[in-house]
């Protein structure tokens, strides 16, 4: 209220009534004209008439022209309004602040993640997260082989993959596209392979999946044809990073969700080949929330914020230029072994 007496101060003390006014007035003039400005506020014209004529005979000058076709300003009525529409403008804008302080959800959030999801996904929204909700605490725990959110005691679950029945809220944040990499130095070595057929005579790490499956058959899909290549490797194992070790050392391929491959490929350390073939069963992002906490103020907030974050995400797909990723379909491995 400070400001407004300020700037204000030939008028007398701003009321709730004249900053009323004050938002009447200004409906009048954007609109051309008092009924139009009361159709578009929702209130009977003539309130909107009582309020401005006050206005007027308090501070003892004309600000309306009401002769002029649409309604216009007087001089003294453009600068007036001017002065009111930044005042007001700068009101709301704090209003809006002090909502969102009092609004904004708090307390501690137990957020459960794979490594590979906590590395490539969190690691960098969550200063922006917390930048967004201060007031949240955030518990970030390494859900290791665990892939039951309630099980883990997390009220949110982060996961590349498909997880197994459980009771609790699934959302698909993102789908991925199946990346074949290598080093520059590991191609140059041994050529680029023209077909997918060809990826069996090279090292390919093999990812074991939490069911205990080791993903060793690659299956491909162009224009109709699909081929499927049985890889092998010297390594074998379910850490993120150790699998990717010899492959940035140009010792070995490997296939990777192009969501954990961005970095990597920006800085030209992996190069994508085959890029024509599509990959099937490539692995989507996943968010699993516990039901009785859907509803809470901090569980919303992140859901919303990883929602909104992988979006971001995918806009920044690289290699660029490729066609949409379309949803991917649970591999018969998964249907086997988890149902």
């Amino acid at each position: 209220m400070l400001i407004c007496q300020q700037q204000f101060a030939n008028v007398g003390p701003v009321t709730i009534h004249k900053l009323r006014a004050l938002e009447y007035l200004i409906a009048v003039v954007d609109a051309g004209g008092f009924a139009p400005a009361a159709r578009q506020l929702g209130v009977a014209s003539p309130s909107i008439h009582r309020l401005v004529r006050a206005l007027e005979s308090e501070i003892g000058l004309s600000l309306l022209d009401r002769d002029s076709k649409p309604l216009a300003t007087t001089l003294d009525g453009q600068r007036y309004v001017e002065r009111a529409r930044a005042l007001l403008g700068e009101l709301q804008s704090l209003e809006a602040g002090l909502r969102d302080r009092v609004q904004s959800p708090s307390g501690t959030l137990v957020v459960a993640a794979q490594g590979v999801t906590i590395e490539h996904v969190l690691v960098p929204a969550l200063p922006s997260f917390h930048d967004r909700f201060p007031q949240i605490q955030v518990d970030l725990r390494d859900a290791g082989q665990q892939r039951d959110v309630e099980s883990l005691g997390a009220d949110v679950l982060m996961m590349f993959g498909w997880p197994p029945p459980q009771a609790a809220l699934l959302r698909t944040l993102a789908h991925t596209r199946w990346l074949i990499v290598a080093a520059p130095a590991f191609w140059a070595r041994h050529g680029v392979p023209a077909h997918p057929s060809e990826l069996a005579r090279l090292p390919c790490v093999q990812f074991r999946v939490p069911y205990g499956e080791v993903l060793r058959r690659w299956v491909f899909v162009r224009d109709g044809e699909r081929v499927e290549v049985e890889t092998s490797g010297w390594l074998i194992g379910d850490y993120r990073n150790a699998l990717d070790a010899p492959v940035c050392a140009g010792q070995m391929v490997a296939r990777v969700n192009d969501l954990t491959a961005r970095e990597a490929l920006r800085s030209g350390a992996l190069q994508p080949v085959l890029l024509d073939w599509v990959g099937q069963a490539s692995p989507p992002l996943n968010l699993l929330l516990r039901r009785a906490l859907a509803r809470q103020g901090r569980v919303r907030a992140w859901v919303d914020f990883m929602a909104t974050w992988a979006e971001g995400l995918t806009r920044a797909r690289l290699p660029p230029g490729l066609p949409p990723v379309t949803p991917a379909a649970r591999p018969d491995w998964f249907r086997k072994r988890v149902g």
